[in-house]
């Protein structure tokens, strides 16, 4: 290989990285494509045909998966803070938490445990009877 092969590598090395990094951040082909300088259309290509590059692909879009369980981890305990208002101005802030999200993450993280009554089908008994002999 020539120093000229081995440069061309090591830049399409530290382009392939620079849009795994955005990807990983973003969660969006287009976006690190941008950040890349490349075709969205020549990233979905190289997936195609590149195994490896297709497994670090999906190892960037679980971290950023993981940014975002973080985030909703974050929300539904620390909350968010939000502005008070009286006679139209601000008078103070308060933080407020999601119950909601906080059982989303409850139910992904445990659902065996935190599977609801409503999240489990009901016991169906079906009677068969023949209409065609008179009852007994």
């Amino acid at each position: 290989m020539t120093e000229q092969d081995l440069a061309g590598a090591s830049r399409a090395a530290t382009v392939r990285r620079r849009f795994l990094d955005a990807l990983a951040e973003s969660g969006s082909v287009r976006a690190a494509a941008a950040a890349s300088g490349r075709a969205r259309a020549a990233w979905l290509a190289l997936r195609g045909r590149d195994a490896a590059f297709a497994k670090a692909w999906d190892e960037a879009l679980d971290a950023y998966v993981e940014l975002l369980e973080a985030e909703a981890d974050r929300r539904a305990v620390g909350g968010e803070e939000e502005p008070v208002f009286y006679g139209g101005k601000q008078v103070g802030s308060r933080t407020r938490a999601s119950d909601s999200l906080l059982m989303f993450r409850l139910k992904a993280l445990r659902p065996q445990r935190y599977r609801g009554v409503a999240d489990e089908p009901e016991a169906l008994s079906v009677r068969i009877q023949d209409f065609t002999k008179p009852e007994d």
